[in-house]
């Protein structure tokens, strides 16, 4: 059963019907780790659907329990794409 709930700060801003601005946030997925960064990581390295990561700001990751690490929305824990990447250049997938 998955335990996190993965989410997206996605570059660029969303624009409302009536002309007002917003961050723009998706949710990727769900996935069942041991860690924030490890359910990041997974889904980067398993994503669920093809998704354009230079479109991705950074990605985070909040546990699906009462968990008084959640509801930060990114503000700690962010894990940036190229960091993803970099386990990959250095030989390691940790």
């Amino acid at each position: 059963m998955p335990n996190f709930l993965v989410m997206a700060a996605m570059k660029g801003r969303f624009v409302s019907e009536q002309g007002n601005l917003y961050d723009n946030f998706q949710m990727l997925g769900y996935v069942e780790e041991a860690t924030p960064f490890d359910a990041v990581a997974a889904f980067f390295d398993r994503p669920k659907f093809p998704i354009v990561w230079g479109d991705v700001e950074y990605m985070w990751a909040e546990r699906l329990a009462d968990d008084p690490a959640n509801a930060h929305h990114g503000d700690y824990e962010r894990v940036y794409i190229a960091s993803l990447r970099e386990r990959w250049e250095g030989g390691s997938r940790n």
